[in-house]
């Protein structure tokens, strides 16, 4: 995974813009792992770890948390893996978890994280201007979020849940819990 930040087509629109050593990766699985505040997926695309998807920062009283998705290896992108992620993992989280808002973000000109989080209900809710650094000039820090309500009555309650029509089935990728 710490490769994926090594490529700066990759990082181009994440907040993390340096890779983290080996070290500090390991660090960050370990303590994600430990932590009953965060929910954290393994993307496997092809027989290949692709990505990571997660769920952090959990607010158990105010039912909220903070989501996040990144597709590291470049030749898993353009296939609508993060799209049909984002859409699994809110199920998940309005379905088999008491939230009901989930937070997220993306850095201004990412169109692709944009057009995934729409596609699971995601709305723009403000901008944190000139936020980030890119190339020259400042971009800024779009802020999203999805409400279980307005996921429910855009038709998220009614999907097939993903043990019926999931991604095996449909011989998609599949998020494993780490």
């Amino acid at each position: 995974m710490a490769s994926w930040f090594e490529d700066l087509e990759v990082t181009e629109r994440l907040l993390r813009r340096f890779p983290p050593t080996l070290a500090q990766e390991q660090e960050w699985l370990e303590k994600s792992g430990k932590d009953a505040n965060t929910i954290i997926w393994a993307v496997e695309f092809d027989g290949r770890l692709v990505g990571v998807t997660g769920i952090h920062d959990i607010d158990w009283a105010q039912q909220h948390a903070v989501t996040g998705t990144l597709i590291g290896d470049k030749s898993a992108w353009r296939k609508g893996l993060a799209g049909e992620l984002m859409q699994l993992r809110t199920e998940f989280a309005f379905r088999q978890l008491t939230l009901r808002k989930l937070n997220s973000g993306y850095v201004e000109g990412n169109e692709a994280s944009w057009r995934a989080q729409r596609k699971s209900g995601y709305r723009e809710v403000g901008r944190r201007r000139q936020e980030q650094f890119r190339d020259g000039r400042w971009l800024d820090l779009v802020m999203t979020e999805v409400l279980r309500e307005d996921w429910a009555a855009a038709g998220g309650a009614q999907r097939p849940k993903a043990t019926e029509a999931g991604p095996a089935a449909r011989g998609r990728p599949a998020a494993r819990r780490r």
